[in-house]
């Protein structure tokens, strides 16, 4: 009976331990998750009016989504989330008319320029020739039309 009792005793005190609650409290690895197109700065900097859906494509990629029924439009998405919370996101919509660059919005614009930057003010540079870096200059602003 006592043994029984001791054996009931740690059953029960092994399941109270496993309660989700508990489970919880544990740190634990949480995968860190990339989706969608991950845009190079420097191709989304040269993109320029006129340019036509198969040069856009060779500089940026096939869009993550190509809308049916507007044609005229491609959207590319980049996420990083980690256990469902999305940590960063960026976005870059290209509309074409007759097959032509128009007009590009978004915020990729925004972060390709400020990446270009950090990566010039961190770049050495020569003693003998101080030289200014060229700021890149986008075409298209994200508060433009």
């Amino acid at each position: 009976m006592n043994k029984t009792l001791c054996l009931a005793i740690a059953a029960l005190l092994g399941l109270a331990a496993c309660s989700s609650e508990r489970v919880s409290h544990f740190p634990s690895y949480k995968l860190k998750v990339v989706q969608g197109n991950e845009l190079d700065a420097r191709a989304v900097v040269s993109l320029q009016p006129g340019m036509s859906r198969e040069q856009v494509q060779l500089l940026l990629g096939t869009p993550l989504l190509r809308d049916p029924f507007h044609a005229d439009r491609w959207d590319y998405t980049f996420n990083i989330a980690r256990n469902g919370v999305i940590s960063d996101q960026r976005t870059l919509t290209l509309y074409f008319n007759n097959d032509q660059l128009v007009r590009a919005e978004g915020n990729a614009i925004e972060h390709a320029v400020q990446q270009l930057r950090a990566e010039q003010a961190a770049a050495p540079r020569p003693v003998q020739q101080p030289q200014q870096p060229q700021q890149p200059q986008p075409v298209f602003r994200p508060d433009s039309q």
